[in-house]
């Protein structure tokens, strides 16, 4: 029979488990902005960005009562499987959020360009009359500046 009990958490490691749950969530909605972005979903963008701040403000208290109950990373020798989990979890989330963010960047250059291809030029843009029917550029129409 074997004298070694199973590794049972302590009361400090609640808040560090709870944060990295959370980080694990906060990166699959990571995952979900990014197929959002990519599909130029803007409601599913804006659902995601609400449950991910929501999200924060819920990793940011437990980094307070995690604070507040004196819990303490291991600042001597190799750290914890939990805080080197916690790390790894902290360091995917960075990497997903700026990989979305680049992600954004170039969304809204597509974006841009689109919109001003679209636009054209004023010089190409058609006019029109009071009725509604096209008028050839240089017709007498005055163009207001502005």
């Amino acid at each position: 029979m074997s004298t070694l009990s199973p590794y049972t958490p302590t009361d400090s490691d609640r808040p560090v488990r709870a944060m990295l749950d959370k980080l694990r969530a906060f990166q699959a909605l990571l995952v979900e902005e990014r197929d959002a972005i990519r599909s130029l979903s803007f409601g599913q963008f804006t659902s995601v960005t609400a449950r991910k701040a929501q999200l924060l403000d819920e990793i940011r208290d437990l980094e307070q009562q995690r604070r507040s109950e004196g819990g303490q990373f291991h600042t001597s020798g190799a750290p914890t499987a939990l805080e080197s989990q916690l790390v790894a979890a902290i360091v995917e989330t960075d990497r997903l959020n700026r990989f979305n963010a680049a992600l954004i960047g170039q969304s809204l250059e597509f974006l841009h360009g689109a919109l001003k291809r679209w636009q054209g030029t004023p010089e190409s843009a058609a006019l029109y009359s009071s009725s509604g029917t096209a008028v050839a550029a240089g017709a007498g129409l005055v163009r207001a500046k502005g």
